[in-house]
């Protein structure tokens, strides 16, 4: 077990204090009695200052990963369906697992209303939990940046954005049909990532079968669904949207006395 001077000199040391740290070692050194008091307190001192600044990174990479709605796990229904019973299990694996070490991303197939995208979002919010960065974006939004970039030609400063996060959450892929030029835009964002081994995390309403549909040619969701799916869970979902069992309308309110007439 560290002495309590050592587990200090670590923890100013992570703080970014080698100097404070190496100062410290000498006056224990001088005389380790009258200094112990000391380490102490300042042990307790520099835990509170490491949980703050833990705290505030992960609010900051909460904030810059735009995830616009936040959702964990926790609040998600797995025992909705058959489907999201199924993966209940493994998700949870993954979730706890560190998928950003290890370099596995997640794929989440299936139709609209199942909560994918909130199983992807649970996952960005995981990795914000354990101080990585992280961005959150549907894939349409993601195409008009990088088809923008490439007019300005700003294209690399645009490709390296989306390249440098930990983790990439790319929602709702096979919406929209992309042209030849976004096909391309795209691959090189999910090629780069895949060569630096950062996962991405994606959700999409068509099974890999149909992706030529989304790239125009099977050459070009060949080599990204290989890229995609080869360090990568892949999730599917399938029944009744959860939205549509769960759809409610406005319910008159109840007031007292008479009502107020609107044409009054």
């Amino acid at each position: 077990m560290k002495s309590s001077l050592e587990q200090l000199t670590d923890k100013l040391r992570s703080l970014r204090l080698p100097t404070f740290a190496a100062a410290l070692g000498e006056l224990h050194n001088q005389d380790p009695r009258k200094v112990q008091p000391l380490l102490d307190l300042l042990n307790q001192i520099t835990d509170a200052e490491i949980l703050g600044r833990t705290e505030r990174t992960v609010q900051r990479r909460i904030k810059d990963a735009a995830f616009v709605r936040l959702q964990t796990a926790d609040t998600f229904d797995f025992d909705y369906n058959v489907s999201t019973r199924k993966i209940k299990t493994r998700y949870l694996q993954i979730l706890a697992a560190d998928p950003v070490h290890q370099g596995v991303g997640a794929i989440f197939v299936g139709n609209s209303g199942l909560g994918k995208t909130h199983l992807a979002r649970a996952l960005g919010y995981a990795a914000c939990q354990r101080g990585y960065r992280v961005l959150f974006l549907p894939c349409a939004t993601l195409l008009n940046h990088l088809v923008a970039a490439s007019v300005t030609k700003d294209l690399e400063h645009a490709v390296k954005k989306l390249v440098s996060p930990a983790m990439l959450v790319i929602d709702e892929l096979a919406y929209i049909t992309m042209s030849h030029d976004e096909a391309n835009l795209f691959f090189q964002v999910i090629s780069r990532r895949h060569d630096l081994h950062r996962p991405t995390v994606l959700t999409t309403n068509k099974p890999f079968a149909e992706w030529n549909q989304v790239f125009h040619g099977d050459a070009t969701a060949h080599v990204i669904v290989d890229r995609l799916t080869e360090r990568a869970e892949i999730f599917y979902l399938e029944g009744k949207s959860y939205r549509q069992t769960h759809r409610t309308g406005i319910r008159p309110e109840k007031t007292k006395g008479d009502a107020p007439n609107p044409e009054t």
